[in-house]
């Protein structure tokens, strides 16, 4: 009988070996945690280098790190003879072409160029847009039903996002029109990648993420050598930082996200959008001296509510 992590796509060992649905759980805080830093690594970034280029710049070195991932795996555990696993396709070259690109760069460029007429709390509200997308398209194309239940967790989460931010949002979040409607674009292509890495070919999770990474880089080079120039004056810890983008948010991330969603689905994925600016919260809170207010006590009970209550039929078939 196969495995969890074979029916996932990934061969023995590239999958952690629990079962049960502790083991989502444990993936997704993953995903929380590293995601959830990336605002600092970002800030640092572009302190001397364009996003556009620190769009690219975190791509190609995650696709970097995914290859030397790739080759030490291989020459540490080679295939048998008459391996059956799914390989390279043209295929699968299409539709992870299509989510490095349409799901991956592109929302990056287009919430660097929000950023700059929205503020952060405006722009994680539009980005809390990415679960009811996903949830709409899981019910369109994937035959995964859109249940009260489910329904109900996205507005609680939602609402603990809205709880979240308010504080920032009332103290000058204002923004351009142009600048929201970039961000709810982003969002939803966000979206469509969770539901395109889903059904996509079921190649190795790391061959499926850095091919995902890789060629939303190439697409990046080209759209950051024709809107910027070269940044000459990059600081060492501008560049730094963007090293660690593309290592830990970007290469490790990547490979956890497809590997996650075809285990446990892009509805499951997609909560990380909440769960995400909590943390960063917590972050400031702790290391940064911030203020710890009940706003933000109240918002990690709803979202945690609303995740539960979104996932609780799931929970406890396991």
């Amino acid at each position: 009988m196969e495995s969890a992590a074979e029916k996932a796509g990934a061969s023995p060992g590239m999958a952690p070996r629990l079962s049960g649905n502790a083991l989502n759980w444990v993936a997704l805080l993953v995903l929380v945690v590293v995601w959830g830093s990336t605002f600092a690594g970002i800030s640092i970034g572009v302190e001397t280098i364009s996003p556009a280029w620190l769009v690219a710049g975190r791509l190609v070195s995650g696709a970097f790190f995914l290859a030397a991932w790739m080759i030490v795996w291989r020459l540490l555990n080679p295939r048998p003879r008459g391996d059956a696993r799914p390989k390279i396709s043209l295929k699968a070259i299409g539709w992870f072409g299509l989510i490095g690109i349409g799901a991956t760069m592109a929302p990056f460029v287009l919430y660097a160029h929000a950023a700059e007429s929205v503020g952060t709390a405006v722009m994680a509200i539009c980005n809390g847009g990415t679960p009811f997308a996903t949830v709409l398209m899981a019910h369109l194309f994937l035959n995964d039903r859109l249940s009260a239940r489910r329904l109900i967790g996205v507005l609680m989460g939602f609402a603990g996002l809205v709880v979240l931010v308010l504080p920032e949002f009332q103290e000058g979040g204002g923004a351009s029109l142009v600048g929201i409607l970039l961000a709810i674009f982003g969002a939803g292509l966000y979206a469509v990648g969770n539901i395109a890495t889903r059904v996509a070919p079921q190649i190795e999770p790391v061959l499926s993420a850095f091919m995902i990474v890789a060629m939303g880089g190439v697409a990046a080079l080209v759209y950051a050598a024709i809107m910027e120039p070269l940044p000459v004056g990059a600081s060492h810890a501008s560049i730094i930082a963007m090293i660690l983008l593309g290592a830990l948010p970007t290469a490790f991330a990547m490979f956890v996200y497809v590997w996650l969603i075809r285990r446990a689905g892009p509805v499951f994925v997609s909560f990380t959008t909440y769960m995400s600016p909590l943390w960063a919260t917590g972050l400031g809170v702790l290391f940064l001296g911030e203020q710890l207010l009940w706003s933000m006590v109240g918002a990690l009970a709803l979202i945690l509510a609303g995740v539960a209550v979104a996932n609780w039929r799931r929970r406890a078939k396991s």
